[in-house]
């Protein structure tokens, strides 16, 4: 001990000294939390919290004036909002709301509300628009939270949703409402462990380009570790023809809860491709022996929380299987490498403690679990 516990006995000297070093590991502890804080504080908030599907709710009575051609928009109150930044709970909102279909995009704006994750506003909003443009136009209502979009909601106007009493609408992820088109795909199954996947063509595209076409393609992959592949670019057009087919190697076991992933992008020379829409096909209910022939939608599903949950969950399935893989090559071969009829190699895995045993068949030189 230093000079100064050389006075104290042996057992004030080791008490003294465990305070000491609990104020320092408690001053570490204070610092790094500190830290962490503080990056946090750097980050953008769309990263620092995830997105989820219903974020709040809002509030709202629409009515129209024939007399005066005017639409009417009572702004009434919000539920539940809950800001994207880790530095604070409460929220500053606004809600802007934008006629989508007007030529110039009117919007307009409520008051902002200060620290407040239920705010009440009970303000009227009105756009100038003619009786018969009035049906199939549509209102696109944002909730800011200092400038962020923290939820936003697209109604499209039509004759019952007017001169209704409030109704409470689920506020959903920002996504991109000018996305427009389908997609023409096939799917099938061929043992032991293909999957295949035709991309054949794709219809009313939204126009990327200055010339209102796009230079489409298709990114095609599965949620989870897959390989992303790509078709050809079809140049100048919103109607585009591939008949391309992919190839995924996947056990029969994991079909259904695969997920395929299809992307369309608007091939750019000099910037980065445009994002044109994107399609999920769920194998849920496919059957190995049976095809898939369909046209899918095209939408902005980027900001989706369950979308982006499969994709984890398929990553996560690979990963503890070739764990397992691994763990059966390296660690103990001997205790699960049973001799059966050697054409059909079979590795079978058995837990006596828990009672579970498991085959792993190799085929064509893939694996395929049972």
């Amino acid at each position: 001990p230093s000079p100064r516990f050389q006075q104290l006995n042996r057992k004030q000297w080791y008490q003294r000294r465990v305070r000491e070093d609990k104020k320092v590991l408690e001053f570490d502890e204070k610092a790094k939390l500190a830290s962490v804080k503080h990056l946090f504080s750097q980050l953008d908030p769309a990263v620092v919290k995830a997105q989820g599907e219903a974020i709040g709710e809002i509030g709202l009575a629409l009515r129209y004036r024939q007399d005066k051609e005017l639409l009417m928009i009572r702004v009434v109150a919000a539920q539940g909002l809950a800001s994207r930044q880790v530095a604070r709970l409460s929220v500053h909102p606004q809600v802007e709301v934008m006629l989508l279909d007007s030529v110039d995009k009117d919007t307009a704006r409520t008051t902002v509300k200060k620290n407040c994750n239920n705010p009440v506003w009970n303000e009227i909003l009105t756009f100038k628009i003619e009786e018969y443009a009035l049906e199939g136009s549509r209102l696109l209502f944002r909730v800011l939270d200092d400038g962020d979009v923290i939820g936003e909601l697209m109604i499209p106007i039509d004759w019952d949703i007017l001169d209704s009493e409030t109704e409470w609408f689920d506020l959903q992820d920002q996504r991109d409402w000018s996305i427009s088109g389908a997609l023409h795909v096939r799917v099938r199954y061929t043992n032991p462990t293909t999957l295949h996947v035709n991309v054949a063509s794709a219809e009313g595209l939204c126009g990327k380009n200055s010339n209102k076409l796009s230079d489409p393609y298709v990114r095609v992959t599965l949620a989870g570790k897959y390989p992303v592949k790509t078709t050809k670019v079809i140049k100048n057009t919103v109607n585009p023809v591939w008949s391309e087919t992919f190839d995924f190697a996947i056990p029969v076991q994991l079909l259904q809860t695969a997920t395929i992933l299809l992307a369309v992008y608007n091939k750019n020379l000099l910037e980065s491709d445009d994002f044109v829409g994107e399609a999920r096909i769920s194998l849920a209910e496919f059957k190995h022996f049976h095809e898939i022939d369909n046209w899918f939608p095209l939408a902005d599903l980027k900001h989706v929380a369950r979308h982006r949950s499969e994709w984890s969950k398929g990553a996560v399935e690979q990963e503890l299987r070739e764990a397992l893989v691994a763990h059966i090559a390296c660690r103990s071969p001997q205790l699960i490498f049973n001799n059966t009829d050697n054409q059909d190699r079979v590795i079978r895995l058995s837990c006596k403690k828990a009672g579970q045993k498991s085959k792993i068949s190799i085929k064509d030189g893939r694996l395929i679990f049972d």
